[in-house]
């Protein structure tokens, strides 16, 4: 699907950027999973052809599976997409490695994004000493809970594993169920097990585990699954999970069914606006008082394909979706936050409490699924939900095992 937004007449803008073909078409691939989105990209690319009226810009809109179905066949075929959305770690990696991608450091220096972008940003757009992305969105992970419902129970947001367990017997005793979790599409478990391994085992032997360079069924990754698995005997889960949308969640939540869930801000756009104010959030409690508070952290990112036919037009929009003013609109639109440095993040749901990213100097992660291979994730995640029926640790860790030595056939094993 196509869409074109509408020329307009006025240059509002003005940045030294390369020069394109006067009356050029600047195409981009695009991921959209909502109305919201579309009309958030929409309300970018209006703003785009402000400033460069030679230029329009055509958008080729898919959803997500379409999407990770569509994008290595648009990389490797002769003629490209001047700009493809994507996603910042593994996901890019990938590509760069194959040589798919233009590197941008000559964009980065010109722009000054070094300065702009916090190094734990950076590192996950770059490979070797090229750069080869440009990150203009990211989500972070919070548990949301009903602030009415802890006031009740004289509750307050957990900052040890100890605490949140506290919170969960006190939320069952008075016969509400501690977590719900939406587990039918899979990944919301894999955010679980993402949270404990960084909780639990640190960030050097997480990124190791999606390296496929760690056994599965060594007795760390098998703590893991012991510490969820503690949670589902205590009952402490909702009943059913696995069938339920991660969208399911949060009415839980409203009426008092479930006392907290583990999602992406994302969420915040599906609030409903009656239960809006009442909703709260906390990071993911520390389990190990050495280990830092390592977080989920998904990043947006447009790239510039090696086959793309007008690079000159794409390193112009590149140069626009970089500045601060630009990331800040979009992100508000999109219900995400920006990663530049100079970006307000203060007109969206974390306007009381300065993102985690910035908060700290512990480093960043993905998410499972943008962290490993696809080979590994597919069955990885699907084998993590199964557990929430049938949490029996040796099972699902010898599983994860056959399948890591599938994916990673030739990794070595620590």
């Amino acid at each position: 699907m196509r869409f074109w937004p509408l020329m307009l007449l006025c240059c509002l803008f003005n940045i030294t950027v390369p020069n394109a073909k006067t009356n050029e078409t600047l195409n981009i691939g695009l991921l959209v999973a909502s109305k919201g989105q579309r009309a958030a990209y929409h309300q970018l690319a209006e703003a785009f052809e402000q400033q460069h009226q030679d230029l329009r810009i055509v958008f080729t809109v898919q959803n997500d599976k379409q999407y990770k179905a569509s994008i290595e066949k648009w990389l490797t075929q002769k003629n490209g997409f001047d700009v493809v959305y994507w996603q910042a770690g593994e996901r890019m990696d990938q590509f760069a490695s194959q040589g798919l991608l233009e590197p941008l450091n000559d964009l980065w220096q010109k722009n000054n994004w070094l300065t702009h972008f916090p190094q734990r940003i950076t590192r996950t757009v770059q490979q070797g000493d090229s750069l080869y992305a440009v990150p203009f969105a990211f989500y972070q992970w919070s548990i949301y809970y009903k602030k009415s419902l802890f006031s009740r129970m004289a509750l307050t947001p957990p900052k040890t594993w100890n605490e949140f367990l506290v919170v969960c017997a006190t939320l069952k005793s008075n016969g509400i169920t501690p977590i719900v979790v939406g587990g039918k599409q899979n990944w919301p478990v894999a955010a679980w097990f993402d949270y404990l391994n960084l909780r639990i085992n640190g960030l050097a032997f997480h990124q190791q585990l999606m390296a496929g360079k760690i056994n599965y069924t060594e007795p760390r990754v098998k703590s893991v699954f012991s510490a969820l698995k503690q949670l589902i005997d205590l009952g402490y889960l909702l009943s059913g999970s696995q069938a339920k949308n991660w969208q399911d969640a949060m009415p839980y939540v409203y009426r008092d069914l479930a006392g907290m869930t583990l999602l992406g801000s994302f969420v915040e756009q599906q609030f409903v606006e009656q239960f809006r104010d009442d909703i709260g959030f906390f990071r993911f409690p520390q389990i190990d008082s050495k280990i830092p508070l390592f977080e989920e952290t998904p990043i947006e990112v447009f790239m510039i394909p090696k086959n793309a036919q007008n690079k000159p037009a794409a390193q112009l929009f590149l140069s626009f979706i970089g500045r601060s003013d630009i990331q800040e609109s979009l992100s508000k639109n999109l219900g995400y936050l920006s990663p530049h440095l100079q970006a307000t993040r203060t007109n969206n749901y974390h306007s009381n409490q300065e993102p985690y990213i910035f908060a700290d100097n512990h480093d960043i992660t993905q998410f499972y699924d943008r962290d490993t291979t696809k080979s590994m994730s597919v069955d990885g995640m699907q084998l993590m939900s199964e557990f929430l029926n049938n949490p029996d640790v040796s099972l699902i860790t010898h599983k994860l095992e056959q399948v890591r030595l599938r994916a990673f056939p030739q990794s070595n094993i620590k």
